[in-house]
């Protein structure tokens, strides 16, 4: 192991705790992204702020207390910008959903959603496929083999 890496590790890892990661999506319309992603990719809408709106968060994934399951929450934010602002920021955010991978896409597929990957068994274990959402982003979903 890097000496750099064995030094600090030790540290960070007693005194902080992380609990996940919240990408920033920009977007042109924070209420018709949050729609999008609510009605279309069936996330739920955690908060929208703003007057109008101009700022959102969407979650999938969140237990109730005592429901069975596994893994943790997954959190985007969208952020409403200038569209010039917007176009250059790109990215692509993968979502790790478990299993049925397939049946995912095939309900992404009913609902109309720009597929531009379809699902492909990866030499690393995992099934993916990727979409475009409206605003451009990338967001590949992918899950366990088998």
């Amino acid at each position: 192991m890097d000496p750099v890496l064995k030094a600090v590790a030790p540290d960070l890892g007693a005194l902080h705790q992380f609990h996940g990661v919240q990408p920033v999506l920009p977007v042109a319309d924070a209420a018709r992204a949050a729609r999008y992603f609510c009605e279309v990719l069936g996330f739920e809408l955690d908060f929208i702020a703003g007057e109008p709106p101009s700022y959102a968060r969407v979650k999938q994934g969140v237990r109730k207390p005592g429901e069975a399951g596994w893994g943790d929450p997954v959190y985007l934010r969208l952020w409403q910008c200038n569209t010039r602002e917007a176009r250059p920021w790109r990215g692509e955010i993968v979502i790790h959903v478990g299993y049925d991978v397939d049946g995912l896409h095939a309900a992404y597929v009913k609902r109309g959603v720009s597929v531009i990957e379809p699902p492909t068994s990866q030499p690393w274990g995992l099934r993916e496929f990727a979409i475009r959402e409206p605003d451009g982003h990338v967001l590949r979903f992918c899950g366990y083999l088998g």
